[in-house]
């Protein structure tokens, strides 16, 4: 498989838009836009994000044990791109609310249509990657608000 196909097929499928987050040694914020989320089990309650090696949020998922999955709603492509970003202030000017685990990130509530508050379960290398598998220990589901959605390598929202 060459890579241009390879990126090409995967920019044209529809994902929900995702920001994990987490707090460092210090209990600063810090997390990031990720494309590659999936749920892995319904019992027990299991999913996996995906963060590049060079993550600036690897080390602070490791040492938190822990991270948050915020599901970002509909017009808020700009904080998507800010969390994609590779700026130490990410979190400038943003407000979150604080997790009620005591693994959980940041959460972007007024952003989100959903989160999920994950215990760390394990971590595989998988090529320029690590795989994250988190167990949900808590989360809320905001029904009144539209997802966010990336595809064909820009942003769409969905309208119920």
């Amino acid at each position: 498989m060459d890579e241009y196909t390879f990126l090409t097929v995967m920019g044209n499928m529809a994902a929900s838009v995702t920001v994990v987050t987490t707090f460092d040694s210090d209990a600063r914020p810090t997390g990031l836009t990720v494309s590659a989320f999936s749920s892995v089990s319904l019992a027990p309650p299991l999913v996996l994000v995906c963060l590049g090696k060079d993550s600036s949020s690897l080390e602070a998922i490791r040492d938190r044990r822990g991270f948050t999955v915020n599901f970002l709603a509909a017009g808020t492509g700009d904080l998507a791109l800010t969390m994609a970003s590779k700026s130490a202030d990410r979190f400038l000017g943003i407000s979150y609310d604080e997790p009620a685990t005591e693994v959980g990130g940041p959460i972007l509530s007024e952003s989100v249509y959903a989160y999920f508050e994950c215990r760390l379960e394990s971590e595989i290398d998988a090529g320029d990657h690590f795989v994250f598998i988190g167990r949900v220990e808590a989360g809320q589901f905001l029904a009144e608000r539209d997802p966010l959605v990336y595809w064909r390598r820009g942003f769409a929202e969905v309208t119920h």
